[in-house]
C-alpha cells in the first residue's frame, strides 16, 4: 500500500527541459561544424597577412589597374590636335580654307610665315608630324570650277596625325558640297540599343573587377593547394573532426571576401574618372561570387592534375595572362581580329565580364540571360569538378 502512494507521488519528467535538451544535441554538430569553419577561416587569414604576394594581388592590384587603364582610356580628354599650314596661294579662299579649319574643326591652325621652304626637311628639322600644303592659284582653280589637290605631308606612324588627315579630308568633302551647290537632303539619325549609355569608365570596371576577382581567386587557391598539398596537411585533415565541406566552405568564403574587397577598391578608385555609381546592380555581388567560384575550381583542378608546384604556378600564368589581354574585358573585343573575338569566348572571364556591363545597361536584354546562364554552368561545373578531384587521402 505504501509502495503504491509513493509511486503516485512521483513527479512526470520536465517536457520544457526534454525539448530544450533534444534541441541541444541536434545544434551542438552545426555549433562544433562552425566553430571549426570559423577556425580555418582565421588560420586562412593569418596566412594572408604574412604574405606581402597575396596582400599585393588583393589590394595593390585592383588599384594600379585602375588606375592605370582609366588614366588611359577612361576619362575623356580634350584634345587639341596642331595643324601647321603652308599657304603658297595667300589668296581670299586660301585664306577662308584656313580660317574654316581652324574655327569649325577644332584643330588649332599655326600659317607658317615662309613661303618658299622644303616640307620634308622642315617637319624633320622641327619634329613635326603633319604639315598642309595650299599650292599656288588654288584659289583661281576654285573659283573657276577646275581640279586642284591640297598636298598633305604627314607620318603614318602618327596617330595624331592620321587624325588630323582624316579632319582635313572631311573639310574637303563641304568645301566641294559648298561649291557644287549640293543640298543636304540625306541625313543620319542614331538610336542607342539600351534605354542608357555607358562612359568608357563604366564599361572598364567591370572588366577589371573581374581581372582582380579571376586572378585573385586563382593565385590564392593555388597557393595555398600548394602550401597544403606539400606540408601534408590535407592528408592530417582525415585523422581530425574537419569535413571536406568545412574545408571548402572556409576557403570559399575567405575567397569572397578578397574578391568583394578588390571590387570595392576597384570601385572607389574608378570614382577618380568620374564612374558612374548608379549604375552599379546589386545582380553584380552574385556575379562576383560566381567569378571567385569558377576560378577557385580551376585552381583545385589544376593542383590535382600537375604534381609539380612550379608547374602549376606556370599553368596559371600561361592562363591569366592571355585572358587578360584577349577576353575583353580590358580591350573592347570589337577591335579585335574576327579570330580573336572567337577566341575570347574561350575564357570564363568574357561571360562574366558580359553579364556585368549588361547590368549595367539593361538586364531585360537577351544576351543578359545567355551570359548569365553560361556564367552559372561554369561556376558550379568547375567548382563541382574541383571538390571532386581533390582526394585527402591521396594527397
Amino acid at each position: 500500500m505504501s509502495e503504491d502512494i509513493v509511486q503516485s507521488d512521483e513527479t512526470p519528467p520536465n517536457q520544457f527541459k526534454l525539448f530544450i535538451r533534444k534541441i541541444k544535441a541536434f545544434f551542438r554538430p552545426v555549433g562544433n561544424s562552425l566553430r571549426r569553419i570559423s577556425n580555418q577561416i582565421g588560420g586562412l587569414s593569418l596566412g594572408f597577412f604574412r604574405s606581402p604576394g597575396l596582400i599585393f594581388l588583393t589590394i595593390v592590384l585592383p588599384i594600379i589597374l585602375t588606375l592605370l587603364f582609366g588614366a588611359l582610356f577612361g576619362s575623356t580628354i580634350d584634345t587639341n590636335y596642331q595643324l601647321d599650314v603652308l599657304d603658297k596661294d595667300q589668296s581670299d579662299a586660301s585664306i577662308q580654307f584656313t580660317d574654316y579649319l581652324g574655327n569649325d574643326t577644332g584643330l588649332m591652325i599655326e600659317v607658317l610665315d615662309e613661303t618658299s621652304i622644303n616640307p620634308v626637311e622642315w617637319l624633320k628639322e622641327n619634329t613635326k608630324t603633319i604639315l598642309l600644303v595650299i599650292p599656288m592659284n588654288w584659289g583661281a582653280f576654285i573659283n573657276d570650277s577646275d581640279q586642284t589637290d591640297l598636298t598633305v605631308y604627314y607620318d603614318h606612324s602618327s596617330s595624331s596625325a592620321k587624325t588630323t588627315l582624316k579632319i582635313i579630308e572631311e573639310a574637303v568633302i563641304e568645301l566641294n558640297f559648298e561649291i557644287l551647290a549640293i543640298d543636304n537632303t540625306l541625313g543620319v539619325e542614331t538610336e542607342s540599343l539600351y534605354v542608357t549609355n555607358l562612359e568608357f569608365i563604366d564599361s572598364l570596371v567591370p572588366g577589371i573587377i573581374m581581372i582582380s576577382v579571376s586572378t585573385i581567386a586563382l593565385i590564392t587557391s593555388l597557393s595555398y593547394d600548394i602550401n597544403e598539398k606539400q606540408s601534408g596537411i590535407l592528408r592530417k585533415f582525415v585523422t581530425t573532426p574537419v569535413f571536406k565541406f568545412e574545408w571548402v566552405f572556409a576557403k570559399q568564403f575567405w575567397q569572397i571576401i578578397l574578391a568583394f574587397l578588390a571590387s570595392t577598391l576597384t570601385v572607389l578608385f574608378a570614382l577618380i574618372f568620374d564612374f558612374q555609381v548608379t549604375k552599379l546592380h546589386p545582380a553584380m555581388l552574385v556575379i562576383i561570387f560566381y567569378g571567385s567560384l569558377t576560378f577557385s575550381g580551376i585552381a583545385m583542378i589544376l593542383v590535382r592534375l600537375i604534381s609539380n608546384p612550379d608547374g602549376v604556378m606556370l599553368a596559371s600564368v600561361l592562363f591569366t595572362i592571355p585572358q587578360i589581354l584577349l577576353s575583353g574585358a580590358l580591350i573592347p573585343i570589337d577591335t579585335f581580329p574576327t579570330f580573336l573575338q572567337y577566341v575570347a569566348r574561350i575564357f570564363p572571364i568574357y561571360y562574366l565580364t558580359e553579364v556585368m556591363r549588361a547590368l549595367m545597361l539593361d538586364p531585360s536584354q537577351g544576351v543578359f540571360w545567355i551570359n548569365f546562364s553560361i556564367s552559372t554552368v561554369l561556376a558550379i561545373g568547375f567548382f563541382t569538378m574541383g571538390i571532386i578531384v581533390t582526394k585527402w587521402k591521396q594527397d
